[in-house]
């Protein structure tokens, strides 16, 4: 309705704002009495969070305003970035609440009140165009000017006919939409409209019509904050709950109290860390009275808790157990990692939805909801910040953190294959960068990492990992991996000094407080794990007396892990996985099953043989090799060790069989007659801690394998069979992986990771020669299909068809799809004739995983006794 000019004052030498009324729109009445209903309501009031009037006048046909020059965004405008940090959500709303407040009590309704009127400064909040104000009929006696909004015929009469609708309709109460009679707390409501919005990023009410809005606004609630924004103090949900109450004499009666409830929540929020909910006051109590009756409540209830039947001693309250379940459509992920709040009220942990994306999801124990962290797809080994409000995690090869108010997550430095971090109260963030290597620091707003701690490579040492600060903010846990089946944990300081052996187990030692370490009990291989405590002084470093049994079985996802979290205040959460069942079914290039090759697999990874034949798999109960034979569904054990398997690959006369076995130094390569005849042969030890086999050339003369570097990156190396030392194929900062040699042995097409990204590389071989990137989108793995064909698999479960020709060269042609598999299925191999492919089902992936909660775990160690 108007235009606004940014403007000098010349005779008081400042910046102005001039709105302007067009001379086409003067001439409405309505549109005058817009007008000027603003300039009458924003002269009668005075205050630092509404927009200041300094002039109105007339100049021929043209009416204007004068007013306050304001720097700054509308709120709306910073909404479209994300929701408000839980510190700016009080702040400004309650400048908001009090700007409302003194326009109430000089008698003027808003009626319009939205983000888009609320504009950010430096100096705070400022609420502004008043055009659609009218009286409340509620003035009183501070301001002399509030009669006078009253009486003002303007003010007091409707902007248009009886029973029509004004204002935004995201932020009109039920009342409004009715066309009723409206009063202050219909802006009560707009101001919970809005406050919801700063707290979640997203409106209170949607709908995808008119129609369908209003019928949100008049019959549903909005869903809880806490499940879009989760450190959302209980005490604001209950605040905003009460504005958008649909009957007005349900809401707050003012929005003087709508500010002081605001305050008092900062103010508990600063002292506590989190708000808890404000004594609830009735409407009509005097205030003295409601004060003294609370007191007279909590001197009851002391006296009850101190004599009554419900005292008891903290190791006398119960021991409670429960589960938790992955939401539904999603499955935990077997390495779900969770991780405790501070306060111990809300959990982190991993999950990987329907289209097989890793994500982790928030929830608070006491709530039955789960509900994403924005921004984690890909995430890893969530730690907690000190204040509870935010999370660290690994992605993409980088070190994150998220605010858990739905911001974006931010970058802090690299991380090529984190291994867990910890966050201490000054702001610094230590962690392992890599699967091997030591613990590093970096503060918590990003930088360059400092290495903290050093490997003792007399001991055996090959990685640092899974740090944890004790509670002086200086000392910290961190775990040593690569002396055999045990690790052991030290205590280190971020002011230097010699590490501290604490103890030696199989897996790391968290510190529990008041006074304990826990840790998984010895055997990495063993198939049944248990949780123990043992005390521990955080003060002395030391670990004595004889470790208690808490949990028995326990799971270990990764080497070195301990899948246990606990808090100051006796809850713990254990991870317990069960041993998967997979079925293999036989899949055409057009996507459709043709048949089901076995079921009920106890199986990590498998391959084919050359016939197509028989199937070898990593079997996970015992953990050893196996040789299916798929005709009569008999599978035959080949290994005895109990130790895990994984990347099988056959030689191409099906004699042979070369793996990944898990030793006490690390993962080594092995070979064994694929009948199971005769003895296990140690093929490459490698250089790290991890060594793979990849591919095996079809003359039989060289076996490829990957090898992790102390970067904690992956090498190719090239072994001769049959004699001969092995050596480099291919070392760059990159992650060389999922290599598959072409049929001729010519060439070699494998995966490199670097900065969060895939490609794919051909290349000749056995020497090295030119290298040709292959042009294919966010790729997962390949394999030869015949010299003039790679088959392509993205992160999707996509799988694609990519013609080449290696004459005279390597050369790109047409690109073609083929089929997706449906998550979390995943491939296993494909015929020999390239005709089939081999995709695993894990049938039991419902009832895989969940997390254990114990409230009050210590007395699991009196049950014990």
């Amino acid at each position: 309705m108007g235009e606004v000019y940014r403007a000098r004052d010349t005779r008081l030498g400042r910046e102005v704002a001039i709105k302007v009324l067009p001379q086409h729109l003067s001439s409405n009445p309505e549109v005058r009495a817009r007008f000027e209903r603003e300039a009458k309501a924003v002269s009668s009031l005075n205050h630092p969070n509404v927009c200041v009037l300094h002039d109105v006048g007339r100049e021929g046909e043209t009416d204007y305003l004068v007013m306050e020059l304001i720097e700054g965004e509308t709120l709306a405008a910073r909404l479209a970035k994300g929701p408000l940090p839980g510190p700016d959500v009080l702040k400004v709303g309650a400048q908001i609440a009090d700007a409302l407040d003194r326009a109430h009590r000089a008698g003027v309704m808003h009626r319009d009140l939205k983000p888009g009127n609320i504009m950010l400064t430096k100096s705070g909040a400022k609420l502004m165009d008043f055009g659609l104000a009218r009286a409340t009929g509620l003035a009183g006696p501070e301001s002399g000017s509030g009669l006078a909004m009253t009486t003002s015929p303007t003010l007091a009469q409707p902007l248009t006919a009886e029973g029509t609708i004004v204002g935004t309709f995201q932020y009109m109460s039920p009342e409004q939409l009715e066309g009723r009679e409206t009063d202050a707390r219909s802006d009560i409501w707009a101001l919970g409209c809005v406050l919801y919005e700063m707290a979640t990023g997203r409106r209170a009410f949607e709908g995808t019509s008119q129609a369908s809005l209003i019928g949100s606004i008049m019959h549903k609630d909005p869903a809880p904050m806490t499940q879009l924004a989760p450190m959302s103090p209980p005490s604001l949900e209950r605040l905003v709950r009460q504005c958008l109450a649909k009957d007005p004499t349900e809401r707050w009666q003012s929005a003087g109290d709508v500010r002081r409830e605001l305050e008092w929540i900062a103010g508990s929020a600063s002292q506590a860390g989190t708000a808890a909910a404000p004594p609830s006051r009735r409407r009509g109590v005097p205030r003295g009275l409601a004060g003294l009756l609370v007191g007279v409540a909590i001197a009851a209830a002391a006296l009850l808790f101190a004599f009554g039947p419900w005292h008891k001693s903290r190791t006398e309250t119960p021991l409670v157990r429960f589960e938790l379940n992955a939401p539904e459509g999603t499955t935990l992920k077997n390495t779900a990692e969770p991780a405790l709040s501070p306060d111990g009220t809300s959990i982190v942990f991993g999950v990987t939805d329907a289209a097989g994306v890793d994500r982790l999801y928030f929830r608070a124990l006491a709530s039955p909801d789960a509900r994403v962290v924005p921004g984690t797809e890909g995430a890893a080994l969530p730690f907690w910040s000190p204040d509870g409000r935010m999370l660290g995690y690994f992605a993409n090869a980088k070190l994150f953190k998220v605010a858990l108010d739905g911001s974006a997550p931010i970058a802090l430095c690299d991380a090529p294959d984190g291994r867990g971090g910890a966050w201490s109260p000054d702001g610094t963030i230590v962690f392992a960068p890599n699967n091997q290597g030591s613990i590093v620091r970096v503060p918590a707003n990003g930088g360059k990492p400092v290495e903290v701690t050093k490997l003792d490579k007399t001991r055996g040492e090959r990685g640092h990992r899974y740090p944890q600060f004790l509670p002086d903010g200086k000392h910290f846990l961190y775990v040593a991996v690569g002396v055999g089946d045990d690790v052991v944990t030290y205590a280190a300081s971020l002011d230097g000094g010699d590490a501290v052996k604490v103890c030696q187990a199989g897996s790391a030692g968290r510190w529990a407080s008041p006074a304990f370490l826990l840790y998984l009990d010895r055997g990495v291989n063993s198939d049944r794990r248990r949780l123990l405590a043992q005390r521990f002084d955080p003060a002395t470093l030391r670990a004595t007396g004889d470790a208690e049994l808490l949990i028995d079985p326990a799971s270990s996802s990764n080497y070195g892990y301990t899948n246990a979290t606990a808090d100051e205040r006796g809850t713990l959460v254990v991870q317990h996985t069960a041993v998967r069942r997979v079925r293999l079914s036989w899949m055409d290039r057009g996507g459709r099953v043709t048949g089901v090759a076995a079921d009920g697999l106890q199986m990590l990874s498998g391959a084919l043989s050359p016939d197509g034949k028989r199937l070898a798999y990593s079997g996970l109960d015992p953990r050893d090799l196996f040789v299916l034979d798929l005709a009569s569904g008999v599978a035959t054990r080949i290994t005895f060790e109990n130790r895990l398997v994984n990347s099988v690959v056959w030689s191409p006369d099906g004699r042979t069989i070369a793996f990944a076995r898990s030793t006490e130094a690390g993962w080594k390569v092995y070979t064994k007659g694929a009948d199971g005849t005769g003895a296990e042969s140690l093929l490459f030890p490698g250089t790290g801690m991890f060594n793979y086999p990849e591919s095996w050339s079809k003359d039989g003369r060289w076996l490829l394998a990957r090898s992790a570097d102390e970067s904690g990156g992956f090498d190719l190396w090239k072994i001769p069979i049959g004699g001969g030392a092995a050596e480099v194929y291919q070392r760059t900062p990159a992650r060389e992986m999922r290599a598959s040699l072409s049929p001729d042995g010519r060439w070699v097409v494998y995966l490199a990771e670097a900065d969060g990204k895939s490609e794919l590389y051909v290349q000749a071989f056995p020497t090295p020669g030119p290298k040709y990137q292959v042009s294919f989108p966010d790729p997962a793995g390949a394999t030869w299909s015949s010299d003039d064909e790679i088959l392509v698999g993205n992160r999707r479960g996509e799988f694609f068809s990519v013609q080449v020709s290696t004459a005279g060269g390597f050369r790109q042609g047409s690109t073609s799809r083929l089929f997706a598999i449906p998550a979390p299925d995943f491939p296993v191999d494909v015929s020999p004739d390239r005709k089939s492919f081999l995709v695993g089902s894990v049938t039991n992936r419902q009832t895989l995983s969940h997390l254990e909660v114990v409230l009050n775990w210590p007395r699991l160690i009196e049950k014990g006794k």
